[in-house]
């Protein structure tokens, strides 16, 4: 008996002094590797272990001392992986996976205003596991070694382990609002996936969540706005937003914080902004927030992604008309840059993709191309294009501490054009060539500051420039005349801004800053006849000083935002403030109203000059119309310098939110009046006069009044949505009508149908698009006239075009290329105009000359885009 307690005493106390055996590791900061621990114990006191190699090679451990003991090792093992350490004897263990899992609850709210965020994603290994519910709680079973991330709209992404959370009650996990906050989100899924109502009336789209849409195999960050009501494209270019009424020179189009005067591509057919480093586009159509200011109309803000610190990502893809490539990748532990690249492939081969948009873009010129099937003459077989265009992207991301961002962003936009076509007009051979190159080039800096007692800061200093050179070579071979003409428009814009914002008292807060702009347009056309220059020039240079200020109140049922913006504008010499207001209130569960009103003025806008008119087939391509001129005041030197106002616009809002059971009705209403409206976009109103007014450029006003509907659902992986839109544009210049009459593209009847269904890795998509056909003027020819022609008795825009109606379809199929790693491939296709509808979408003039100087102005009607297919094949890594 003695033996036998002796025995077991000797025994227990052996496997106390094993347990209790420390082995002495490496003092160091670093995290150690799990497999240079376990050798540790192998060669300090010959413990056995048995294990995958290959799975746990890369898993390391941060180790608080250096010595280590088999129970604490344990421990650690059992927290920080996703194995634990089981005994088989005394000196021997088996590294496993651990199936344990623990019940999790936490609660996600707004770190200052401590609000619940309803719906948030909750993403484990990169997938999305689950959403946080409407009092913002999240219920789960997961590993104490989980690490999951917390996304929200308008937040800082948090990572946390679960070890971290408490196993008795709902922990607070709060998230840190990024400086340009956003109101509450109203609809997480307002049309599809990624797409997002807020609680101030702004709509979020984020192109990484965005699912397939009609007619797109990729997410064209400008054309999948057009989806919403209240913007469209009555010109159908996809990358020219008209937000109710307004046009795309009148919208604020932010990337990064710099200012873009150039969003499109082959002439407006394809996004400038690269979808697949696009991180969230915020868009708003009424409800400004006074942060935003220099157009009258709507408000596109781009940002590009943060996510470059973690990890190494690279992707890629091609269609029929451009390829891209991007990286990912970290530089230190606070630091990481992206790098992207998109270019077009139309000048290395054509197909039908690039055949019909050069037939969209350039009917009714010398540049076109003949239809399949017709004949091909002379004159086409001389033809040599070359049409290319191009985007770069580069982007630092900096984070000196756990409470400061700093961001340096940049982008290069361009686009070329080189055409060469040899015409006989009267017998007479004519070498022609058209030489265009567009650039916009800008970039930022943008510091963020967050402080413990919930104040914000930021500071962005940006730098933008739009430079468009255009030349017209004309060789009169038989007449032995060169002729030449160069138009060049030239925007430079520099800007800084510096805003704090701070609550007041619990639901209030302040948002104020400064902003300061300098900006500088210059114009020339040059024309040279073979007898000397003849030169056109106009030029403006101003800076503006603005300060803003807005009130925000703040809970689960109501957001009011009253704010304003005072301008000093020294290119006019004037001073103008800008008062605005928004409010939404939710009048019952699952209803919310709201209003708003605004006053907004713009400064530097977008003509067109119509220079392409002048000279028949041998004019100037239309591709140059565009230009950028600064407003100016009276007081100019030179007496040939036209006086060009400042463009003002006030606008009123109301409308409602009913949510229920996947079913979104939207419904708002709107107002607007555009005052000091000039004449210099508008060849209509130069024929209409006649030159019989006195001065050259002459101003009126224009009227928007209409409503926006959107009726959304979904069922399981089915959704589809109806937008409607029902406005009216009327447009009074007193010099030259006496009456109102129908605004260039007013279209009363704007509706959209989509839907959507998704099929295990198969998305497909359909969509049918409706408008009323838009206004024109039908001319009189008259050779007796100025411009050869004369306008309808029955006066400006009083006929329309046959409606317009058109059917897209799109389908996708994702793939894994790595099922451990986030390695994806997509392929897709898609169809524009499925039945290849002829719709009408605007008219363009010609002037001729005959041999007696007799002058006539012919029109022609313009097409939309034929039956167009297009085909993606997309890699991620």
């Amino acid at each position: 008996m003695r033996l036998f307690k002796l025995t077991t005493l000797f025994i227990f106390f052996s496997i106390t002094i094993g347990y209790s055996q420390e082995v002495k590791l490496p003092v160091t900061n670093e995290k150690q590797l799990l497999t240079d621990i376990l050798k540790a114990f192998e060669n300090q006191l010959k413990f056995n272990f048995s294990y995958d190699v290959t799975a746990i090679k890369n898993i390391s451990l941060e180790l608080q001392k250096a010595n280590l003991s088999i129970i604490s090792l344990k421990e650690i093992i059992a927290q920080k992986t996703s194995y634990e350490l089981q005994k088989v004897s005394e000196t021997d263990f088996i590294l496993v996976k651990n199936k344990k899992v623990i019940d999790v609850c936490a609660i996600v709210v707004d770190a200052i205003s401590l609000f619940e965020l309803p719906q948030a994603d909750i993403h484990l290994n990169k997938k999305t596991i689950g959403l946080t519910e409407n009092n913002g709680v999240f219920k789960l079973q997961l590993h104490p070694s989980d690490s999951i991330s917390i996304s929200y709209f308008g937040y800082k992404n948090k990572t946390i382990t679960i070890s971290e959370l408490t196993n008795n009650s709902c922990d607070t996990i709060r998230l840190q609002p990024e400086i340009q906050s956003l109101g509450q989100v109203l609809v997480k899924e307002y049309l599809t996936g990624g797409i997002q109502k807020n609680q101030d009336a702004s709509v979020n789209i984020s192109t990484k969540k965005l699912r397939i849409l009609p007619g797109l195999v990729e997410p064209d960050v400008l054309q999948s706005l057009q989806l919403l009501p209240g913007i469209n494209s009555p010109t159908e270019d996809p990358a020219g937003l008209y937000i109710r009424g307004g046009t795309p020179g009148q919208n604020l189009v932010l990337w990064d914080g710099i200012k873009m005067y150039h969003n499109g591509h082959f002439f407006n057919q394809i996004s400038t902004f690269n979808p697949f480093i696009t991180k969230n586009v915020q868009v708003y159509r009424g409800g400004t927030s006074v942060r935003y200011g220099d157009r009258i109309s709507g408000v596109v803000v781009v940002e590009s992604d943060d996510d470059v610190i973690e990890e190494i990502k690279t992707g890629g893809g091609i269609n029929l008309t451009h390829g891209d490539l991007y990286l990912k990748m970290p530089i230190s532990k606070n630091a990481g840059i992206l790098l992207a690249g998109r270019r077009s492939t139309t000048d290395v081969y054509q197909n039908i993709a690039y055949n019909n948009l050069v037939r969209k873009v350039f009917q009714n010129t010398r540049a076109t191309i003949p239809d399949v099937g017709d004949e091909v003459t002379s004159e086409e077989e001389s033809r040599e294009d070359d049409i290319s265009f191009s985007d770069v992207n580069f982007k630092l991301v900096w984070h000196p501490d756990s409470t400061s961002t700093i961001k340096f962003s940049s982008i290069l936009a361009e686009n070329r054009l080189d055409n060469k076509k040899n015409i006989i007009i009267d017998n007479k051979r004519n070498e022609t060539q058209d030489v265009l190159k567009l650039r916009n080039i800008g970039a930022s800096i943008n510091w963020d500051k967050n402080y413990n007692n919930s104040i914000s800061q930021n500071a962005n200093f940006y730098f933008s420039s739009y430079d468009q050179r255009y030349s017209f070579i004309l060789n009169k071979i038989d007449d032995n005349i060169d002729e030449s003409t160069n138009i060049e428009n030239a925007v430079k814009d520099i800007g800084f801004e510096y805003s704090v914002r701070f609550p007041l008292v619990n639901n209030h807060s302040l948002h104020t800053g400064y902003q300061f702009s300098y900006n500088e347009s210059s114009y020339k056309a040059l024309f040279d006849t073979g007898f000397g220059d003849d030169p056109n020039t106009l030029d403006g240079n101003g800076t503006n000083h603005t300060l803003y200020s807005e009130y925000q109140y703040k809970t689960p049922k109501t957001y009011l935002n009253l704010g304003f913006r005072a301008s000093q504008l020294s290119n006019v010499k004037d001073f103008f403030i800008e008062p605005r207001m928004f409010a939404s209130y939710e009048l019952f569960k699952n209803f919310t109203i709201n209003t708003s009103a605004e006053l907004k003025n713009q400064q530097l806008n977008n003509y067109l000059t119509y220079i392409s008119t002048e000279d028949g087939r041998l004019s100037t391509l239309p591709v140059s119309d565009n230009v950028w001129i600064l407003s100016n005041n009276s007081s100019s030197n030179n007496p040939d310098t036209p006086r060009i106002r400042v463009l003002k616009s006030m606008q009123f809002t109301v409308g409602g939110l009913y949510t229920y059971d996947g079913w979104n009705f939207d419904l708002e209403g709107y107002y607007k009046k555009i005052t000091d409206v000039s004449s210099l976009s508008d060849l209509i109103l130069d024929i209409a006069t006649q030159d019989d007014v006195e001065t050259d450029i002459f101003y009126g006003e224009e009227e928007r009044i209409g409503f926006d509907l959107l009726i959304k659902k979904r069922i399981n992986n089915y959704r589809f949505w109806a937008g409607y839109s029902l406005s009216k544009t009327i447009t009074s210049f007193p010099l030259v009508q006496n009456t109102y009459y129908n605004g260039n593209f007013d279209q009363r009847h704007v509706f959209n149908l989509s839907q959507t269904l998704t099929l295990n890795k198969f998305e497909i998509a359909l969509g049918w698009n409706y408008a009323t056909g838009r206004p024109y003027t039908k001319i009189v020819a008259d050779s007796a006239a100025i411009f050869g022609g004369t306008i309808d008795p029955n006066g400006i825009n009083s006929s329309r075009f046959r409606d317009y109606h058109r059917l897209d379809a799109s389908a996708v199929y994702r793939f894994k290329l790595d099922k451990e790693k986030d390695w994806n491939g997509m392929i897709g296709v898609s169809i524009r105009n499925l039945y290849n509808r002829k719709n009408i979408i605007g008219q363009s003039y010609s002037e001729f000359t005959d041999v007696n100087f007799n002058r006539t102005l012919e029109t022609s009607q313009n097409e939309s885009l034929r039956f167009t297919p297009d085909i993606v094949l997309r890699f991620n890594f």
